[in-house]
């Protein structure tokens, strides 16, 4: 795979775009692009590991109808995924929930 394993998360209204887009730099990631209404980060990390948490990620966050919509997905050639990556999507939409 090449980043193409994407895993999708919505968050229900009530946070704004600028209170997640500075939960997700708390959380080692940098703006690549910001759009009105749409930014996407990355973050890098090790090529070789079995952990997502560790591996290059892109996380795209963009304003919907009903929240924002996220978007995460390995940065990099994987050969395979343990789930790790549903695991740490739907712990940035904690995070991201949890900080309003």
């Amino acid at each position: 795979m090449w980043g193409w394993k994407a895993v999708e998360r919505r968050i229900a209204a009530g946070v704004t775009l600028d209170q997640a887009r500075q939960v997700i730099r708390d959380h080692g990631f940098s703006e690549q692009v910001v759009n009105p209404g749409h930014v996407i980060f990355r973050r890098g990390g090790e090529q070789l590991t079995t952990k997502a948490e560790n591996f290059p990620l892109e996380l795209a966050i963009a304003e919907a109808d009903s929240g924002l919509f996220l978007q995460l997905r390995y940065n990099g050639f994987v050969v395979f995924d343990t789930g790790d990556l549903e695991t740490l999507a739907s712990e940035m939409v904690e995070r991201i929930t949890g900080a309003q």
